[in-house]
């Protein structure tokens, strides 16, 4: 994730929307989420909480543990927080136990998220709250996006190719008519200059 202030807000974008460039939506999400549930999120912040939520709402700044409680509360999605372990570190939960997939992210240096992503379970679009929504659909979107797009590229360099080949041809056989023409030319010359000597005769 890229290191601008937005990369735990990047990491959890990464994985709800396939897009870390989505991390402002989540942010205001996220500060809309803690602001609407201030009577509770207020008492775990030490300053004025309507300063608080405006600062957190510029995109430079960090996310902490408040922000991931509230995203595991928004999007129903347990999140784990892992540091060189293969067990997390911590774990934020949401209000209803289900059985999707928690949002991963991994912690560097104290002060940078990346996402961690399970290859083997599709993650985007859960917690979403889209009824009709089918885990793994966007991936399968982008697959079959990706191989029209190559088909789409073989099948135009394929006329590109055809059409070099055509114009390759074309100049070739106008080539060749040309010299045939120039070959017709000066046989045509040394037939009419042998004719007129046959005029002639020997005796000239």
């Amino acid at each position: 994730m890229k290191e601008d202030g937005a990369c735990l807000f990047r990491a959890v974008a990464d994985q709800v929307y396939g897009d870390q460039d989505m991390h402002e939506v989540v942010r205001k999400h996220c500060m809309d989420y803690l602001m609407k549930n201030a009577d509770y999120f207020s008492n775990y912040v030490t300053e004025d909480f309507t300063t608080y939520i405006n600062r957190k709402r510029k995109n430079n700044c960090h996310g902490n543990h408040i922000e991931m409680q509230a995203m595991a509360e928004m999007y129903n999605r347990p999140v784990e927080v892992y540091q060189y372990s293969t067990e997390p570190i911590n774990t934020f939960h949401g209000i209803h136990q289900n059985e999707d997939e928690p949002i991963r992210v991994s912690y560097h240096r104290n002060i940078h998220y990346n996402s961690v992503v399970n290859p083997n379970k599709a993650t985007i679009g859960v917690g979403l709250g889209l009824p009709s929504f089918k885990p793994g659909f966007a991936e399968q979107s982008l697959m079959k996006n990706a191989i029209k797009t190559s088909e789409e590229s073989w099948i135009e360099q394929q006329m590109l190719e055809d059409k070099k080949r055509a114009t390759d041809w074309e100049a070739t056989n106008e080539a060749i008519e040309e010299q045939v023409a120039r070959e017709s030319y000066l046989q045509w010359l040394r037939d009419q200059e042998k004719q007129a000597r046959q005029v002639r005769g020997p005796s000239q």
